[in-house]
């Protein structure tokens, strides 16, 4: 192999050990090799408003009261209730969600012990939306509620069934359902925004349950354990990847540097003989020659000088042979890689 050969060897390693090398480290950076639990937080921030309109009367000189009072029942004539739903996230999130609007009529006894019975009513369609890359999103429903209504339906149950101490209550919800990944954690979250609303009473007052809107909230998981033994294998093979070529880079340097040695050490010969060498397309015939191997090119010198015929020079891939013919005898000094290695 020539010493060109060995360079381009040697620059082939080289690239290698750097991109296995920068790969290793990207991995480690990246914390592939550890074992991490990763998080998706977010926060909820709801909202309910209502205004009870009123039925023509001698007694309010406004169309409807604000949120927050006592209501006379007889005078309702119905409730637009306004519902906001806001969730924010710490990161970007992408997948869907979907909301609507329903009311539930449940009656029981008036101690709040126990639930006779309930139902539900459908105020609004269901919205499905898809989302992708935000990092929160708000929801608003707008529906009118028609309390009168709700009102006879308990009435009509106290008295088919005789429950006439029973009690009533009309609970709107606004029901939200998200499905998303964020930070590559999948989350399902559902929320209720609630106005409820005492049904069968001379008198009523609201209230309002937003699922508290102020604490903040997370998903977590930990990295799939499966993929990390990936990792970690990839990362051994790697490892053991850099030594390999470490290793081969060193075997090729040296074996270049030998080399340099031999090709050297020849090329000496070659430049301060010149005159009395001969270079040979193969090996000559040294059949029935008395054949004399000279351990170096120095003796070879000493047999020329007695009998001033010229020097065969032939080489090889890894050896160069110089032969010395003269009538029945030939002395020959062959020049390997391998002993200018052990000098």
């Amino acid at each position: 192999m020539t010493i060109k050969k060995y360079t381009i060897i040697q620059v082939f390693f080289v690239i290698c050990i750097v991109l296995f090398s920068l790969f290793e480290l990207f991995m480690y950076k990246k914390g592939y090799f550890e074992e991490k639990k990763v998080t998706l937080k977010y926060q909820e921030n709801n909202e309910i408003d209502y205004k009870v309109y009123l039925k023509k009367n001698d007694f309010f000189e406004t169309d409807y009261l604000e949120k927050g009072k006592t209501y006379i029942t007889s005078l309702i004539d119905h409730i637009n209730a306004d519902f906001t739903y806001n969730i924010q996230f710490d990161n970007n999130v992408s997948g869907s969600y979907k909301s609507y609007v329903y009311a539930t009529v449940e009656s029981g006894k008036s101690n709040g012990d126990a639930k006779y019975w309930s139902k539900d009513y459908k105020l609004t369609d269901e919205r499905s939306l898809n989302i992708k890359e935000m990092k929160g999103y708000s929801i608003h429903e707008n529906v009118d509620i028609d309390y009168n209504k709700f009102n006879s339906i308990l009435m009509s149950f106290k008295k088919t069934l005789g429950l006439s101490g029973a009690n009533g209550t009309l609970k709107v919800y606004l029901n939200v359902e998200s499905d998303v990944v964020g930070n590559d954690v999948p989350a399902v979250i559902e929320n209720k925004l609630l106005l409820s609303l005492p049904l069968s009473e001379m008198t009523i007052e609201a209230s309002i349950n937003s699922d508290a809107p102020n604490n903040v909230k997370e998903f977590s998981k930990v990295v799939n354990t499966e993929k990390l033994k990936l990792y970690r294998t990839l990362g051994i093979v790697y490892a053991a990847s850099i030594v390999f070529f470490i290793i081969l880079l060193i075997h090729v340097t040296k074996s270049k540097k030998n080399l340099n040695k031999y090709e050297n050490e020849l090329k000496k010969i070659l430049n301060a003989y010149d005159s009395i060498i001969v270079n040979v397309n193969k090996l000559p015939d040294m059949t029935g020659y008395k054949i004399i191997d000279v351990a170096s090119f120095e003796e070879l010198l000493d047999a020329h000088g007695e009998v001033r015929m010229p020097i065969n020079f032939f080489k090889d891939v890894r050896r160069s042979y110089f032969v010395l013919l003269n009538d029945n005898t030939a002395w020959k000094y062959v020049m390997s890689k391998s002993k200018i290695e052990r000098m």
